[in-house]
């Protein structure tokens, strides 16, 4: 959980475009690329990076990614050029799917029989963590102290992470040989279906998630320190709302992927409504960030499920569907304002929760718990 804390950390510089673009002199666009950049390469290297890893040694695998962080963090840091730093940022993420994949799952294999989703649900906190709770505070360092400083706390989370590694984690062998991607399982109605429809469900939340921070200043107009403190509030909500997904998907899987996007997609249909109302505002997203926790394990477990002969492939299509919908979902609102972020948020969640029902119950794809 620590060491996925410590990875997904640069995920967090979302709240500092216009330090970033201050910073490096260049406009709010090109600071948005730059940010992106990351979960764009997650979203297409996720597809292969994590099969072609599976072979090697675990500690030795996860030390050489943290180094690779650590190093790109370095020279992120100090470079003036928004060049050089795109190209270790994407460096980075190239081998973000990997780890993460790993980690998942080596922690359902170690897991007890009938724990191995409590296991998955620790990695799926780190990751939480590092993103959300890494929001707040790297928005807060960026905002007072600069982007140098703030990159400066990321780096200090990769390289503390790297230590963890080297000292506690034990030597695990990875598999003997390697093994056929299992296409034919790609090719099927049901993968693609489910693919198609658990996609929806990023897309939706992370138009909202991305464009909270902005919401919050030009609708609400909370600032400065209130915005980072309300953040990290945010993302203890979120960080619950994983933990509480684990446990429903684990007892009641169904009716967790159907039920969800309804509540989600009303909570955003809510949010345009009492807009201009802070009190509403305030425990509506709060419930937001409960469920945007809770979205985490539902898009692994749904891969999981129709990919179950390889862990590592379904994990990796987990990280490219969740960072391809951030990345997707961040560029479809620029033209429409800020209000738009709630429409289409709704709107992708419906086609969401249209998709689940029909593979769910009507085509009766077997899941993991089921």
């Amino acid at each position: 959980m620590i060491s996925t804390l410590g990875i997904n950390t640069p995920l967090s510089i979302v709240g500092i475009i216009s330090q970033i673009a201050e910073y490096f002199n260049t406009s709010i666009a090109i600071s948005g690329l730059y940010v992106s950049s990351f979960t764009f390469t997650i979203a297409i290297c996720g597809l292969f990076i994590p099969v072609l890893f599976s072979r090697y040694e675990r500690k030795r695998t996860f030390i050489s990614i943290l180094a690779v962080f650590a190093i790109s963090n370095i020279v992120i840091i100090f470079t003036k050029s928004i060049y050089i730093a795109s190209f270790f940022r994407i460096l980075s993420a190239v081998f973000y799917p990997a780890f993460i994949s790993i980690a998942l799952t080596v922690c359902e294999d170690i897991a007890p029989n009938g724990q191995g989703q409590d296991y998955i649900t620790k990695i799926l906190l780190g990751i939480s963590v590092g993103s959300i709770i890494g929001l707040p505070i790297t928005t807060g360092l960026g905002t007072i102290f600069g982007y140098q400083v703030a990159m400066t706390w990321i780096f200090s989370i990769n390289f503390i992470t790297l230590i963890l590694i080297i000292l506690f984690f034990p030597r695990i062998e990875g598999k003997s040989k390697s093994y056929e991607m299992p296409f034919s399982s790609l090719r099927t109605k049901e993968f693609i279906l489910a693919t198609v429809g658990i996609i929806m469900m990023p897309i939706g939340a992370s138009i909202v998630y991305n464009y909270q921070p902005l919401f919050l200043q030009v609708v609400s107009h909370v600032y400065t320190y209130k915005l980072s403190i309300f953040l990290f509030i945010y993302g203890l909500f979120s960080i619950f709302g994983t933990w509480i997904g684990g446990k429903l998907i684990a007892k009641r899987d169904k009716a967790t992927l159907i039920i969800f996007q309804l509540v989600c997609g009303g909570v955003f249909v809510l949010l345009y409504l009492f807009a201009n109302h802070l009190i509403p505002v305030i425990i509506l997203i709060l419930t937001f960030g409960v469920l945007d926790g809770m979205g985490y394990n539902l898009i692994q477990y749904i891969e999981a499920s129709v990919v179950p002969e390889s862990p590592e492939l379904a994990n990796g299509i987990f990280l490219s569907i969740l960072n391809g919908g951030i990345a997707i979902g961040g560029f479809l609102v620029d033209g429409f304002g800020i209000m738009s972020i709630f429409i289409f948020g709704a709107l992708f969640l419906l086609i969401a929760f249209i998709m689940m029902f029909y593979v769910i119950r009507i085509m009766k794809i077997p899941l993991k718990y089921s």
